[in-house]
């Protein structure tokens, strides 16, 4: 996992962000505030043991054309849920975001995180960075999902999502992933690897 340049200054006040840490997960955000290495970050979603962490190691997680780039630093302070990071200046590209995007009937389930609505369905397509679902519920645009992703083996994929698009058809979204725990992006990617080589297969008459 290389480190690159990218000082805490890229990280933009309303960007939407995920934090993490090793013990508690990863939580979904806002930048608040930018000044130098330190950055200041609402919660979606306060969580009460937090605080205990202070002083403790943490990691900004941002989406940017280029890649999901990892800030690591160490929290601070933990103002109502607003989170007070010192970053430590040394930066991950840990996803890469050109995905081919495939079409596939997967069964998953999508709720919102501080919205009671979603729930089961499937998916229309799916890439390495987000899935498109039928969307039972009319799901706004913007709103923050938990998704719970079941590939044809192994355990369910869990991530963070947000919607951001209408798909071709009005009752289809669009819903982009972050935060993909390592070995489940590995997973993923397998998954659309082997769909890509059984479509090129067909493809030929083989």
């Amino acid at each position: 996992m290389p480190a690159v340049t990218a000082p805490a200054s890229q990280l933009a006040v309303g960007q939407h962000v995920i934090v993490r840490h090793l013990h508690i997960g990863m939580l979904p955000g806002t930048v608040e505030q930018v000044e130098g290495a330190s950055v200041v970050v609402a919660l979606a979603v306060k969580d009460d043991r937090i605080g205990r962490t202070i002083g403790q190691d943490w990691a900004v997680e941002a989406t940017s054309g280029r890649g999901i780039f990892r800030y690591p630093g160490r929290l601070t302070a933990d103002r109502n849920g607003s989170l007070s990071m010192a970053l430590s200046g040394e930066v991950e590209r840990i996803q890469r975001r050109e995905f081919v995007r495939i079409e596939a009937f997967l069964d998953v389930t999508v709720r919102g995180v501080d919205e009671q609505v979603g729930g089961d369905t499937t998916t229309v397509d799916v890439s390495g960075s987000g899935i498109q679902i039928q969307d039972k519920w009319e799901l706004p645009l913007g709103i923050d999902v938990r998704v719970e992703l079941k590939l044809p083996e192994g355990p369910p994929l869990r991530a963070l999502g947000r919607v951001v698009r209408v798909g071709q058809e009005a009752e289809q979204k669009g819903i982009r992933m972050d935060g993909i725990a390592r070995a489940d992006e590995d997973r993923l990617m397998r998954y659309i690897r082997d769909r890509e080589v059984q479509a090129l297969r067909a493809a030929r008459g083989r």
